[in-house]
């Protein structure tokens, strides 16, 4: 089903990266959010608008910790940007250029049964097109992985289904220092707004060591999902914004 964005509808917003990255001075310090919203907004630049797509961005460690805007652009050329939005700008579009470089997306593809998007970077073990941009590359790099929309509760998230991205996504983390990597979404997906909170953050709670992050598209900024010290009885990324539907 395509993403549509409707500002009549108030509800959970993502943007839904999924990436991982390394944002902080410190081996233990806390990815800087201000830091993170700058590589965010970047990737933005060259998204689609209300059509889900997941984004996956791997940045040497220098580059993360200072993404000044002169930096982004040479380490992420707006001519290689430009060419991910064209491809992402066609159905069932994919962005893995060769020889591959530092940056890829996707949208969903419909087929009998629908891969979504940040399924079809992940999927294929070694050969897969996040494995890929990581391959040969020293292991102080940062790896974002930018959603627009949350992994969804029925499918993305459920270790039942065969293709679920948990699977994938903590070993694929977990080889990094948790301050050299982010899952981000912008917006909720809609279909999970109307589920239990309970059920949703569950559901979160089995990649929430990627860490997972919300960066809003408005000047809030963005925020980490689980902090040992947040309250239980709500948490901080289900908030209002403009909903996305898959």
């Amino acid at each position: 089903m395509e993403q549509t964005v409707s500002r009549s509808q108030l509800g959970f917003s993502l943007l839904s990266v999924t990436f991982l990255l390394c944002l902080t001075s410190g081996a233990f310090g806390s990815i800087d959010p201000d830091k993170l919203k700058a590589i965010i907004d970047y990737i933005r630049e060259y998204g689609i608008k209300n059509i889900h797509y997941a984004v996956a961005i791997r940045l040497d460690h220098a580059y993360c910790v200072e993404p000044t805007p002169t930096i982004l652009e040479t380490v992420l050329p707006r001519s290689k940007m430009q060419q991910m939005k064209n491809a992402l700008d066609h159905r069932n579009g994919i962005y893995v250029p060769k020889p591959i470089g530092d940056v890829i997306a996707a949208r969903p593809r419909f087929t009998r049964s629908k891969e979504h998007a940040e399924w079809r970077l992940l999927t294929g073990g070694q050969n897969s097109p996040v494995e890929r941009i990581l391959s040969n590359k020293d292991q102080n790099s940062c790896l974002i992985f930018f959603s627009k929309l949350s992994p969804c509760v029925e499918r993305c998230l459920n270790e039942s289904d065969a293709r679920n991205i948990v699977q994938m996504v903590n070993p694929l983390f977990n080889r990094y220092s948790e301050d050299s990597r982010a899952f981000v979404f912008e917006t909720v997906y809609m279909k999970d707004t109307v589920k239990e909170h309970e059920a949703v953050v569950g559901a979160w709670e089995h990649i929430q060591g990627a860490p997972l992050f919300r960066c809003y598209s408005n000047n809030r900024g963005c925020i980490k999902c689980f902090d040992d010290n947040q309250s239980s009885d709500r948490n901080p990324c289900l908030g209002d914004e403009v909903e996305t539907e898959r």
